[in-house]
């Protein structure tokens, strides 16, 4: 898999912690923009508690979007990449 490391929030990756780390990297994947929690789930291996805190998180900081998929799920992508 390929990630992108020229994203915004590189800059100050030590400002985060290790969980928002993790659900940064799994969103600043090359090809996809979007990605459904159960994704997030598998590619960052954070428990499903801890996955819903961080990206609440993340969105009270605008780094993350939530958004609906085509299907109805929830999906979040980096404000960065999809706003």
């Amino acid at each position: 898999m390929s990630y992108s490391t020229k994203r915004k929030w590189m800059d100050r990756l030590y400002q985060f912690s290790p969980e928002q780390q993790k659900a940064l990297l799994a969103l600043s994947h090359d090809k996809y923009k979007w990605r459904t929690k159960d994704r997030l789930l598998s590619v960052t291996g954070l428990n499903e508690q801890s996955l819903e805190k961080t990206l609440s998180e993340l969105i009270s900081e605008d780094l993350v979007l939530p958004s609906f998929s085509q299907q109805k799920d929830i999906i979040f992508g980096l404000a960065e990449r999809v706003s």
